[in-house]
């Protein structure tokens, strides 16, 4: 049943193309899906695993909107997103919570410091799981948009972790 909902679901926001029409990259809208997405993960334990499902499942309906699109368009789309959201909310959070950052972390700042400024244990423990992004190779996609797409996840996760803390200290 639940495959079922999640083809329906896919299938609705991709805008089933017929056999005589290709899927539009327009046809599905990832920047919106990612923003209702994040926005419908609770601030609860393991809600990090959640808003990584939102950017890995927005990868992978990008993807299918446009099969024959290139390989670092959606990488791109989703990475930009990250970007811009890091960007623009991080000047809202609290100085004191930002553990000493001016700007968000990029991956290898995440992956040092995770274990040392997080009182989340589960962002500790997936830090040190962020690879050198010079050492990971994605079928075509460059290694400037790995890096870019590792240090844009990085920043998001670290922001969504540090709203939701400053979330808590407000209650």
């Amino acid at each position: 049943m639940r495959n079922l909902f999640v083809l329906a679901t896919a299938l609705s926001a991709v805008g089933v193309a017929t056999r005589s029409e290709a899927a539009s990259p327009d046809s599905f809208d990832t920047v919106a899906f990612l923003q209702a997405c994040s926005d419908l993960v609770p601030n609860v334990d393991y809600a990090l695993p959640k808003d990584v499902e939102c950017i890995s499942q927005s990868h992978r309906m990008c993807e299918l909107a446009d099969p024959s699109a290139e390989a670092e368009k959606c990488v791109s789309v989703v990475s930009k997103w990250m970007r811009n959201e890091t960007i623009s909310e991080w000047s809202q959070i609290p100085e004191k919570l930002r553990l000493g950052y001016g700007h968000p972390p990029a991956a290898q700042e995440l992956a040092r410091d995770a274990m040392r400024y997080f009182d989340n244990e589960l962002l500790a423990q997936f830090a040190p799981a962020i690879p050198d992004c010079e050492d990971v190779q994605v079928q075509g996609v460059s290694e400037q948009v790995v890096c870019g797409y590792a240090d844009a996840m990085a920043g998001w996760l670290a922001l969504r972790e540090l709203q939701r803390t400053a979330e808590r200290a407000e209650e």
